[in-house]
């Protein structure tokens, strides 16, 4: 059968479809394009399970690396329960571990595959055993003591040193730790004992005569106030109303300004699990039987939550709280049969419930810092007319004595001593093995941060025998996303604060549990002031620290910040800044983890992205495609799916691939054998396509390599203000840049020590250009130290757009000298500094990039970089429609050239160039990336191709001789009569198939086929997974992506050809065979039951058609 292929006059104008080398062989950035570089190569993160570790897995893991392209390794101690399945258990650096680690590294060295370790084992953040309680995470602590004047021999008790998050909340296990974690010592130390005058309204529910009454349980005032928040009792469900209640009477009528509670509200974890929004009501009545809404208790990210409310007067107040779901067995839910049944509570737990008289500051758990919380300005406590006086406070701790007394008499009025002390987190390394695990170091302390991480690398520097820095083996040290909470105290804060902030912190904190003094507004800018400090010595101890320890050992180090939302309190370019390689991280579309939205890791990787191309780092890694392997994801990913997730990372800066995972693989008798929890990739050697990878890690080079070249191009840089991280701030979308301009995040410490002004643009010392500085709107408070560095910006000619601040950050700012610079910038002398204009407007400039659009799916992305002597474009389409589009590069005076990162070819380009700008036609097949680069001079200014003219020849119909990857559970081979997927078969093993199939058949080739000028291809039409093809012996490559087709001019001849593609499926449906009833002879093994006998079957192998095609490029 033979037809005309219509193809559309934009395709036959373009040939990318059908790509052919034409880059002359001695341009130096072609060669390495063809055969990228090991910088240019991924790297896979490496687990090392539990202690399953073996000499002969390192050995086929890192050839298996090396074989296929892959770079380099990161390797982690990790335990997640998995269960031992070699001979003898490896344990954390026991003698036998270090052998393994030893050989490890010389093999690596030998084989040129770049090494690091993680910050800790485990993957978050830096601990281990060896961290005493005295080196652990802090928290500030403290207890109440209310006095009358006149009172003496008073007794402040201190406060239980319970580790956990919050006062004496005692520590829960968390992701990937165990209860034997939580038996840990108690540890407290003293801070100071401050006192204060009360405010008139600040009176106790016990003086106002509140008593209590409950829909069920046993609840007292005393209970509810006495500030023991680790005592609880249960509030039962009440299934005639659907909640329980608590109630707070009050014999006259009472105002009441804000509420505390700790009990419901469960924040979650990562996101998920957190009770519901509404769970938790404050209600007011006036005679105890109708009640009206005040306000929600809503979850917070600390288990006690403060909310201020509008004065509100009423005889009754109560509390309800939601009868809780019944517990949702996760693994059930997930499809992970054998998951115990949780224990239900039977109702919720509450341990405290205290109503204000008088004003508090909003949400202070969260802005003194016992979460790492984004979007504080928006939880802004406005007004308070119940203040404490700076002159009515008194630090009493000189007068403490050993037994808890005070050496003095309070004055006139009633008084509140706090006792501050501080206590430990209980945080620890995670999820480690068990006897590689301990509490996380103090980060704010760089005294334990150096022994730590000294101790660390003595370990390592043992166990590789001294292959490391300057040596070769380990070079490297990953800092995976901060899981470690937030630490809000160390010993020597108050020092640190004084040095940085220029006061004493101590009169002011009474703030930190609530307490307003001096105003609102003076409260909130010490609560900066004190986040402020946290962020500093987080970024100067603990990562600048890590930094200079490891250049000490000749070592550098990868480091990843928040990742998604507000992780730690600390801004994530500056964590970043030293980094040899700022690193970011990207998930997989997943409906739990990300509800299949990826914008919230672009963000991750333009902060990344942008601390590379200001701080001068050039390199930007991210940790790529992670996965949750439940709801039937395990094992289903081939390069075609994972394409578009890629493509997403490198529109967004990234041009270094670390993939998460490679879990090793001990053993060669258990396959695919372990993984890492449930999460992937599953990226090893037991992979079904394993060794067809190395097409794939072809790919990933080539971008990176050309990603990696010259300088990004950016108009735009986006300054996005102060107490706050690009991760939260842009989650569910990044700045509203015009379509065809770029842009780079800026932080405060960049802005003012980074940026310069050259001929009108905004300038740094790593090579960046851009015009216009914006100021986004969480910009609107803004230090002095910013608002100073902007002020000689603009003089020196700067553009500038974007919010305009309205007042200081911190409270040692000089609002005067705020309120004068503003006026000057703003003022309509400056020319430069633009208001209601569109940013478009005011950049005044030709976009970089434009394009027409095919249809209304129609949505490319694009990263213009600049060497000395060419401009790299790469464009990117993110539909899977074939496409024609014409697109118009602000460039002039030069030649466009197609560069294919999948195969290394090269192609001609038509093109026009006019007012400064070259169109060129481009066809883009689905989810396509395209290299268009711009180097040499164009001696002409339109360039025609002729048209390519595609002829489908013949369809390849009839049966197909199968044959079948031994040991899978199919037989040795099979006729197929028609092309259809494995799992249409009657073979059970044949529709459970997963490996890879032969495909033979002899295809007889007419003289006809075979005219000059014209090339023979071969489309396979659809494949399911990956093919390679070969025609009479001669292999043609392999093929992962649409369209499945390959240039067989000169492999296939005249007469009888024998065609054999090699068709590669996934693991998926051999998971699912092996889980059919009475299967006894499993070939698989996986740690975790990811899929049942009723799971879902993927579409598998060779589907077609296949045709023969002619193509005619004259």
């Amino acid at each position: 059968m033979k037809k005309l292929l219509l193809f559309s006059l934009a395709t036959a104008l373009s040939v990318s479809a059908f790509s052919q080398v034409t880059t002359s062989s001695n341009d130096p950035v072609y060669k390495g394009f063809v055969n990228p570089p090991n910088a240019a190569q991924p790297r896979v993160w490496w687990h090392w399970m539990n202690g399953n570790i073996s000499k002969d897995g390192i050995r086929k893991d890192l050839e298996w690396m090396h074989r296929v392209g892959i770079g380099g390794f990161q390797n982690f101690d990790a335990a997640l329960a998995t269960p031992q399945i070699v001979e003898k258990r490896l344990t954390y650096m026991t003698p036998g571990w270090k052998d393994a680690f030893r050989f490890t590294t010389k093999l690596a060295d030998s084989l040129h595959l770049e090494m690091a370790i993680a910050g800790s084992p485990g993957w978050s953040e830096s601990g281990g055993p060896w961290v005493k309680p005295a080196d652990g995470m802090k928290k500030i602590v403290w207890t109440e003591t209310r006095v009358k004047g006149g009172a003496s021999n008073i007794v402040v008790p201190k406060r239980a040193g319970v580790t956990g998050p919050y006062q004496n909340i005692p520590k829960s296990t968390d992701f990937g730790e165990t209860e034997e974690s939580l038996k840990q010592n108690d540890f407290y130390k003293d801070i100071a004992v401050i006192a204060y005058k009360l405010p008139a309204a600040d009176k106790s529910l016990s003086d106002l005569g509140a008593v209590v009454t409950s829909s069920g349980g046993n609840f007292t005032l005393q209970q509810l106030t006495d500030g023991d928040l680790g005592n609880t009792n249960l509030l039962p469900r009440d299934s005639a109303t659907g909640y329980g209640w608590i109630r707070f009477a009050f014999p006259q009528p009472q105002t009441i300004k804000a509420v505390t509670m700790v009990g419901g509200g469960n924040p979650g974890v990562f996101g998920m699990g957190a009770d519901a929004k509404d769970g938790r009501r404050l209600e007011a009545s006036d005679d105890g039987i109708n009640y009206r809404f005040i306000c929600l208790i809503t979850p917070g990210a600390v288990l006690q939550q403060t909310i201020s409310i509008p004065a509100t007067t009423a005889k009754y107040f109560r509390v309800t709280v939601k009868n809780p779901p019944k517990p949702v067995n996760l693994g059930a839910a997930f499809g992970l049969g054998g998951t115990p049944d949780p224990k239900d509570p039977g109702g919720t737990a509450i341990a405290e419930i205290v109503l204000h008289p008088a004003d508090r500051i909003n949400m202070i758990e969260e802005k003194a810092a016992f979460a790492p919380v984004g979007d504080l300005d928006k939880k802004t406590t406005t007004t308070a007319n119940d203040i404490v006086a700076t002159n009515d406070i008194i630090d009493l701790t000189g007068k403490l004595n050993a037994d808890g007394t005070l050496n003095w008499t309070a004055p006139a009025g009633e008084w509140n001593v706090v006792r501050f002390g501080y206590s430990l987190m209980g945080i620890n390394n995670h999820p480690a093995s068990p006897e590689a695990t301990g509490l996380e170091v103090d980060k704010l302390d760089p005294v334990a941060i150096k022994n730590y991480f000294e101790n660390y690398l003595s370990q390592y520097n043992n166990a590789t025998g001294g292959l490391m820095g300057a040596k070769g083996g380990l070079q490297f040290m990953v800092t995976d996303s901060w899981e470690a909470g937030a630490q809000n105290w160390t010993a020597n804060l108050p020092a640190e604060f004084q040095k940085r902030r220029g006061y004493s912190m101590l009169p002011w904190l009474p703030v930190l549990t609530g307490q307003v003094i001096k105003s609102a507004q003076a409260s909130e800018q010490f609560l900066f002031d004190f986040r402020h400090t946290l962020s500093e010595m987080v970024s100067d101890y603990h990562y600048d620290g890590l930094t200079k320890i490891l250049a000490a050992h000749g070592m550098k180090r990868y480091s990843e910040s928040h990742e998604d939302g507000r992780a730690i309190i600390a801004d994530g370019m500056e964590v970043k800044r030293t980094a040899a390689i700022p690193m970011a991280a990207l998930w997989t579309p997943n409906i739990y983890m990300n509800q299949n939205d990826q914008t919230k890791y672009t963000a991750d990787i333009r902060e990344s992205a942008s601390v590379a191309h200001i701080y001068g780092q050039n390199l930007v890694a991210a940790e790529s495609l992670t996965a949750l392997g439940i709801g039937g994801t395990a094992w289903s990913y081939s390069p075609e799916n994972l394409k578009p997730s890629v493509d997403l990372e490198m529109a967004n800066g990234l041009n270094r691939f670390v993939i998460h995972c490679s879990p090793h693989q001990p053993v060669d008798d258990k396959i695919p054998g372990l993984g890492l929890g449930p999460f992937g990739q599953w990226y090893t050697r037991h992979e079904t396509w394993a060794e067809q990878a190395v097409a794939w890690n072809a790919y990933l080079s080539r971008s990176s390599y050309m990603l990696q070249q010259g300088k990004f191009v950016a108009d735009v840089v986006y300054y996005y203000g102060e107490d706050n991280n690009i991760t939260n701030l842009y989650r569910f979308g990044l700045p509203a840049i015009p379509e065809g301009y770029n842009f780079d995040f800026i932080n405060a410490d960049a802005l003012i020590n980074m940026l310069s002004v050259k001929d009108g643009k905004l300038v740094t010392t790593s090579g960046m250009a851009y015009r216009v500085l914006v100021l986004d709107s969480n910009a609107t408070k803004m230090s002095l130290p910013v608002l100073r560095k902007i002020s000689s910006l603009v003089k020196a000619g700067a553009t500038v757009t974007g919010v305009k601040p309205t007042t200081v950050t911190g409270l040692a700012d000089d609002q005067a000298e705020f309120n004068k610079l503003v006026n000057e910038i703003w003022s309509s002398a400056n020319t430069k500094v633009l208001e209601g204009k569109s940013l478009k407007e005011v950049l005044n400039i030709t976009p970089d990039f434009t394009y027409t659009k095919a249809n209304g799916n129609t949505k490319l992305l694009y990263v213009h970089r600049k060497t000395n002597d060419r401009d790299i474009y790469w464009v990117n389409s993110r539909t899977g429609d074939v496409q024609d589009i014409e697109a118009t590069f602000r460039v002039d005076g030069k030649v466009p050239e197609l560069w294919f990162a999948e195969t290394g070819k090269t192609e001609p380009l038509s093109y026009s160039i006019a007012n400064g700008v070259t169109k060129v036609k481009l066809h883009m097949e689905p989810n396509d990336a395209l290299f268009v680069i711009f180097k040499n001079k164009a001696t002409t200014n339109t360039l025609e191709l002729p048209a390519v003219n595609a002829n489908e020849l013949a369809t390849v119909d009839g049966s197909w001789n199968v044959s079948f990857q031994k040991d899978r559970g199919a037989p040795a081979a099979a006729t197929f009569d028609k092309l259809a997927s494995f799992t249409e078969n009657a073979d059970a093993g044949i529709k459970y198939f997963s490996g890879t199939a032969a495909y033979t058949k002899t295809v007889n080739a007419p003289a006809s086929w075979f005219t000059k000028d014209a090339e023979l291809w071969l489309n396979l039409g659809e494949v399911k997974n990956i093919a390679e093809v070969s025609v009479n012996g001669k292999s043609l490559g392999i093929l992962w992506k649409k369209p499945f087709r390959v240039n067989v001019t000169g492999a296939l001849k005249q007469g009888d050809n024998t065609i054999e593609i090699k068709v590669t499926d996934l693991w998926v449906n051999r998971l699912i065979g092996d889980a059919q009833p009475g299967v006894t002879n499993k070939i698989t093994y996986t740690t975790m039951p990811f899929y049942q006998a009723n799971s879902k079957l993927l579409p598998a192998g060779l589907l077609g058609p296949v045709q023969v095609m002619s193509v005619n490029r004259k």
